[in-house]
């Protein structure tokens, strides 16, 4: 008979709740210390089940970028603003936004940013001088 393994939850709402108490939630697979944002069950590189819920490091540097002039209703009053792909110190790679950018001139391709809670809907990052 197979071995029982017992299966974690991790849900969306736990990512959020930690984005809202300021902190990055991510999962690290104990096997082969896969790490990502988003929830799983099982680890996409060694398909283990023992995972864990970790706190990840809030800094990285942004590796894609558009600036986003027609937003989304959520961001309405928001806009010019850099939409960014980061990755994180730790690895896994999360999306979000940098206020106050509305030229490319003012942001580039490897700078170092920080994530930052706050009161506005999504992930916030802020360039790191």
């Amino acid at each position: 008979m197979p071995e029982e393994i017992e299966l974690k939850t991790h849900t969306i709402k736990d990512f959020l709740d930690g984005v809202r108490n300021g902190k990055l939630l991510g999962y690290r697979c104990r096997n082969c210390g896969y790490q990502q944002v988003t929830p799983m069950v099982f680890c996409p590189k060694c398909q283990s089940g023992d995972i864990e819920s970790v706190e990840l490091k809030p800094t990285g540097k942004i590796i894609s970028f558009t600036i986003i002039h027609v937003p989304p209703e959520s961001h309405i009053n928001d806009a010019p603003y850099a939409w960014v792909i980061v990755e994180l110190d730790d690895g896994p790679r999360v999306s979000g936004w940098i206020q106050f950018i509305s030229r490319p001139e003012q942001i580039k391709i490897g700078a170092r940013v920080r994530y930052r809670r706050s009161y506005l809907p999504g992930m916030i990052f802020e360039l790191v001088k």
